[in-house]
């Protein structure tokens, strides 16, 4: 996971690069699976967004169409218009006047000869135009394809017409609206904008009239798919099902795009509506969430490498602490100028050093920091936790009275008692300093226990040394600190010391337990 060079200025110089590099990997590796769930969720996304655009071009299409042959059915129905005694220019007259109101090229009045009337023009011939016949051999309404009408035989239009019927039921002519084939364009973008969908009209032969996506006008939807890879559907059978008017999908590769296309029949005509949504069109609209999550998936990443650099950074303070005990007992042993006189007896202390205290065996304050942090965020937060901060009150006097033997003799015996509560009460001691010792307690039930496990520490503490016949007393004030939510390590040796400092100033020997 990671390298340890050279060392520099007396440190190793630790190597992050492997790490680096698999942390890298590992988000690379994420950012892929999140752009692949990107890619699946824009494929589902593609068919409702076609099949929204499907729905919307649809309901729109027919509410023109119907609302169309319910206006003519409704004039049609007046005896105004289907009475053959009333003059043909009165009913042109009526009918122009409604044109621009429903929004129509034109709403005109044919006659029993199908010849078609207009204001101040003369009548024209409509008996050449195909649904005309069948309108008048088959007495039902008829809705067209769109073609070229008009002065200018070039302006196309969707024509919808109506038979007029007299009371006998006997055609006395007809009817029709003229819908402008912009209208339709307009109607099918609109709808299309749905998901960035593209909307096209198939005429009753196959043809297109209408296409957002500009295929050209006229040109059979089955010589344009040829060119297309279809999946689940051929062109052929395609056409069979529009000429039934069935309802379908399909999946179609063209231009070197993936589409999704649904089709379906419009009511009361011979059309269909084509609606299709490329893969690359849905996927830029997920785009902008996927990068958001690529954004936050990096910065945790980067968060996470952080982290671990500084932990394992902080652990090898405590590991460079024993390569420098290993090399200073390598300098003794190898490098004395006279290695028969070196005492093998540092052996030992020399190998713990920078872990455990040669003299008193609890371990040394900075390995005492390290694992006592790890504690206090491992304890469960039911538990009460204390820091005790103990102080011998006499080790200056006892080392005058009885050399400096009897203070390590106190010494040992502090450390060893502090090692039985720190098995106790899942807990750590160390040696702070001189004459000073620390103890994390985490495995308390609660502050009642901890008076009592003090009221017991401070009198075991309480010991006697024997020197030159004389016995000299040993006593210890003790600090305590309580944690509290929050609260650092740093803190709570602070608090101890401060309540030690109490203790030292009102008569030691005792405990004191800092309140705040």
């Amino acid at each position: 996971m990671m390298k340890r060079n050279q060392k520099k200025n007396g440190q190793w110089d630790i190597s992050f690069v492997p790490i680096t590099r698999y942390s890298i990997v590992f988000c690379v590796l994420v950012l892929l699976v999140v752009f692949l769930g990107g890619g699946v969720l824009s494929v589902s996304r593609m068919r409702s967004d076609t099949e929204a655009s499907l729905a919307a071009s649809h309901a729109r299409i027919s509410q023109r169409v119907d609302g169309t042959v319910d206006l003519l059915e409704s004039l049609a129905s007046l005896p105004e218009f289907y009475a053959p005694g009333i003059p043909p220019i009165d009913k042109v007259k009526k009918l122009d006047q409604m044109s621009p109101f429903f929004g129509y090229m034109m709403i005109c009045y044919v006659d029993s000869d199908i010849f078609v009337y207009s204001d101040g023009s003369e009548p024209a011939s409509l008996a050449s135009r195909d649904y005309m016949q069948r309108l008048f051999s088959t007495g039902q309404r008829q809705v067209t394809d769109s073609f070229a009408a008009g002065a200018d035989g070039a302006t196309l239009n969707y024509t919808v017409a109506v038979p007029l019927l007299d009371e006998r039921g006997t055609i006395t002519g007809c009817l029709f609206c003229a819908i402008y084939f912009d209208e339709t364009v307009e109607i099918l973008r609109q709808s299309a904008e749905t998901g960035g969908s593209e909307a096209t009209l198939i005429g009753s032969q196959g043809q297109v009239m209408s296409s957002t996506e500009g295929l050209p006008y006229g040109d059979s939807i089955t010589d344009v798919l040829k060119n297309s890879v279809l999946f689940g559907t051929t062109a052929d059978r395609l056409e069979e099902q529009l000429l039934s008017a069935q309802p379908g999908a399909f999946w179609n590769l063209r231009n070197g795009r993936l589409y999704y296309t649904a089709y379906q029949r419009v009511e009361n005509t011979s059309w269909d509506i084509l609606c299709s949504v490329n893969f690359w069109t849905s996927f830029e609209e997920t785009l902008p969430a996927l990068l958001l999550v690529a954004g936050l998936t990096a910065l945790l990443c980067i968060g996470l490498l952080w982290l671990v650099r500084r932990y394992i950074a902080g652990q090898m303070k405590v590991i460079d602490l024993l390569v420098h005990s290993v090399e200073e007992l390598e300098n003794r042993i190898y490098r004395d100028e006279r290695p028969e006189t070196a005492d093998f007896q540092e052996v030992p202390r020399l190998t713990s050093d920078g872990l455990s205290d040669s003299l008193t065996g609890v371990v040394t304050r900075s390995v005492f920091l390290n694992q006592a942090d790890a504690l206090l965020k491992k304890a469960g937060p039911q538990m009460t936790r204390a820091l005790c901060f103990v102080d011998m009150d006499n080790l200056k006097h006892l080392n005058d009275s009885c050399g400096h033997a009897g203070g390590d003799i106190a010494l040992k015996s502090i450390g060893y008692i502090l090692r039985e509560y720190e098995k106790k009460y899942d807990g750590v001691v160390g040696r702070y300093g001189g004459d000073e010792f620390v103890l994390l307690l985490t495995g308390l039930d609660d502050e009642k226990e901890l008076r009592s496990v003090l009221d017991e520490l401070v009198l075991r503490l309480q010991t006697n040394i024997q020197s030159g016949g004389q016995s000299i007393p040993v006593q210890c004030s003790v600090g305590v600190s309580v944690y509290r939510p929050g609260m650092e390590l740093q803190q709570m040796i602070a608090d101890a010391d401060e309540a030690l400092y109490y203790v030292k100033q009102n008569g030691k020997g005792y405990y004191h337990i800092q309140q705040k």
